[in-house]
């Protein structure tokens, strides 16, 4: 068995995902996300902080990125290396403006998406919204606590 933040040596480094960018799909994405996690033995704090933090940008992008619901798709691409796990969603969609009136159900996503990762950018295209997110591997993190 691996140490904690350590993949088995059979396990992918990466993981590239592409789906409509629905609700249901953004939730499969979230199950693919977990079982790679698992892989690479991310646990505690860290594991629930890379899977709320790229929901977040997944449904993001699923809510906000294409506007009347056309359709339109998000890729999640999870990189893990050495002291690094570097998760990207993006979108090929155009931002909407959030909502005038936020409720108790929006206006968290952006916040925490910077919040819980050591590192995050939003960067708005032409082509779509690109959020990457970092988190380093180190003592406080592998440990699995905050």
């Amino acid at each position: 068995m691996s140490p904690v933040g350590e993949p088995d040596a059979a396990a992918n480094p990466e993981l590239r995902s592409r789906r409509p960018a629905r609700v249901d799909d953004v939730t499969a994405l979230r199950h693919d996300l977990a079982g790679w996690i698992s892989a690479h033995h991310l646990t505690g704090d860290l594991a629930g902080d890379v899977e709320l933090a790229t929901y977040e940008a997944l449904s993001n992008a699923a809510n906000h990125a294409y506007p009347h619901r056309v359709d339109g798709t998000v890729e999640l691409h999870g990189r893990h290396q050495p002291g690094l796990v570097r998760i990207t969603v993006t979108d090929h969609g155009h931002w909407q403006p959030p909502a005038s009136d936020p409720d108790e159900q929006h206006g968290r996503g952006l916040p925490l998406i910077h919040a819980l990762p050591d590192h995050a950018t939003v960067d708005l295209t032409e082509l779509g919204t690109i959020v990457t997110m970092t988190w380093h591997l180190d003592q406080h993190h592998s440990s699995g606590t905050t």
